[in-house]
Order: C-alpha cells, then sequence, then structure tokens
C-alpha cells in the first residue's frame, strides 16, 4: 500500500514538473507535504483517504504542530492541485474534497525596496574603468532596469538581447518566455560590458552564449548575481541588506509610484497571476498613507 501511495506522490510531481512545467522547488514543496500527509494516514490508501473529513484532521494537525498559516495555505494548495490531478486522471470518481477547505488567511508581506537615491549609489559603486567592474554594473543595472529575477539574469543570452530595440526576452518561471523593455541608462552599461566581453572568452572554446560569465568565461549562476550584488550593497552603507530581490521589488515599487498601469508591470515582472503584483500597491499605498499622515493638518493628533 505505502509503495502504491508514494508511486502515485512521484508520477503527480512528475507531471507537474515536466507537463505543467511547475518550478523545481514548488514541485518539491508539494512532494513533501503529500508525504506528510500520506504519513499521517498511516496505512490508508492515499485515494481512499482523500477526503473532506480526513483532510481536515491532516490539516488541524499540521496546525497543531505550529504551522503558520502561510504554510498551512500552501500545504491546502498542495493537496487542491493533487486532488485536481486524480480527476483528471480518472482517479477520483466525482469531485475534488480539498476544493471545499478554506485557505487559511495569511498576512501580507510588503516586500523591502530602495529609494531611486540607495539604487543609484549601489550601482555607482562598481568601477567601470575594469573588465569586472563593467560586468558587475550591467547586472545590477539588469536587475534593477528590467525587473529580473537573479536566476533569469544568470541564464539571460545574447541571442535574447536587442540593445537596438531596447529590450530583452527572458526564460522565467514555468519556462514562460516574456520580453521586457530596457531603459537607456541599463542600455548603455549594458553595451560597455559587451564591448569588453570578449576579453574574458579569448582563450576560451566554448562560449556559454550568456550575457555575462566569469573570469574563466563560464556562464554564472544566481549564487554569483547575489555574491556580486551583495558587494555593492557593501560599499552603499545605505542599501545595507539588499538581495537582488530588492532591485526587482524597487523596479516595480518605483514603477507603480509614477502611475505605470498594474497589468504592465505584471507582464514585465512575469507573474501569472495579478494578485502577485497587487501586493506592491499595497507597498505604495502605504507610502502614501504616510506622507498624507505627515503632510496634512489633521492627519496626526
Amino acid at each position: 500500500m505505502q509503495e502504491e501511495n508514494n508511486n502515485l506522490i512521484e508520477d503527480f510531481c512528475r507531471d507537474l514538473l515536466y507537463g505543467r512545467r511547475f518550478s523545481i522547488n514548488t514541485v518539491k514543496a508539494y512532494k513533501a507535504d503529500l508525504y506528510r500527509f500520506n504519513d499521517w494516514q498511516h496505512e490508508l490508501s492515499i485515494l481512499d483517504g482523500f477526503t473532506l473529513n480526513e483532510l481536515r484532521g491532516f490539516l488541524r494537525h499540521e496546525a497543531s504542530r505550529g504551522l503558520d498559516s502561510r504554510s498551512l495555505a500552501r500545504e491546502v494548495s498542495s493537496l487542491r492541485t493533487f486532488g485536481n490531478w486524480l480527476l483528471e486522471t480518472e482517479r477520483l470518481p466525482t469531485d475534488n474534497p480539498a476544493k471545499l477547505i478554506a485557505m487559511p488567511k495569511t498576512p501580507v508581506s510588503l516586500p523591502g525596496f530602495l529609494s531611486v537615491s540607495e539604487v543609484c549609489q549601489v550601482i555607482d559603486s562598481y568601477d567601470e574603468t575594469t573588465v569586472l567592474g563593467r560586468r558587475n554594473r550591467a547586472i545590477v543595472e539588469l536587475l534593477y532596469g528590467a525587473g529580473l529575477r537573479a536566476s533569469e539574469t544568470a541564464t539571460a543570452t545574447l541571442e535574447g538581447l536587442n540593445l537596438t530595440a531596447g529590450e530583452i526576452k527572458v526564460m522565467g518561471k514555468g519556462k514562460r518566455e516574456r520580453i521586457v523593455p530596457l531603459p537607456d541608462l541599463t542600455c548603455r552599461s549594458l553595451k560597455l560590458w559587451i564591448s569588453t566581453r570578449s576579453e574574458l572568452t579569448a582563450d576560451s572554446t566554448d562560449d556559454p552564449g550568456t550575457i555575462f560569465i566569469s573570469i574563466r568565461g563560464r556562464k554564472l549562476d544566481p549564487r554569483d548575481i547575489r555574491r556580486i550584488v551583495a558587494f555593492g550593497v557593501k560599499h552603499a552603507a545605505r542599501a545595507a541588506g539588499a538581495t537582488p530581490h530588492t532591485f526587482r521589488h524597487s523596479f516595480a515599487t518605483h514603477l507603480l509610484d509614477n502611475g505605470a498601469d498594474l497589468r504592465a508591470v505584471q507582464d514585465m515582472l512575469g507573474h501569472a497571476s495579478l494578485s502577485t503584483t497587487q501586493v506592491y500597491t499595497h507597498l505604495t499605498m502605504e507610502r502614501l498613507r504616510e506622507a498624507y499622515r505627515k503632510a496634512h493638518p489633521r492627519g496626526e493628533e
């Protein structure tokens, strides 16, 4: 019985990863949730135990272990997605009972961001008179200028970069491609870096084709991007604690502050759901409220 349950979970996860192109991290999280559900049921078939009462019992058990609302919400999502898959593959007879479980309310987590001057301070910390300084500045310019993730920046290719049109094609989560416009200053930094990029590939016969490469001509990975950002942040005290994602948050926040359309920002960020992008409107509104409280005669008692 246990082997059958394990095989079912593995089949589901393979379909998510290769069929539906879910991210590896999401699949790992869903798999862990389902294995916990399976263990909680002991020797019961996971199909026989996939009932509303059993699911609620499992979530009560998980809450008693001290899981926060965010973790519980992900477990509900795991169970719902699994239930939908069971229905689609005709393993459940009528309906998905997990759909009847209310999603736990999770607090809105407002992302951290930098001011425009703080972003500029980090960007200006890189020495453009050196090859690596040009590369590193271009990396941060791209993180902020296009709102890319660290992984997208590391894998962005020369083929997908069109500096004449001022745009870049990137592969985001779920293998979704998108084209993002580039501001003039970002294009300038990229042109300067690319003009000397060949210095790092002169002795290499295997150019990875990515925009950014290491001193040995290899492709960078997201850890390299984080390390490069950490260097700039270290030399710009006002931006202490910033990460590559902080520049993505700053990109979205500054666009919305200046009147950009929410759906346009969603497209540029590559969010599958508008609700993911809406967190930045909460951030912008909180700043407006703070400005109101400070400026309006009746804003503060």
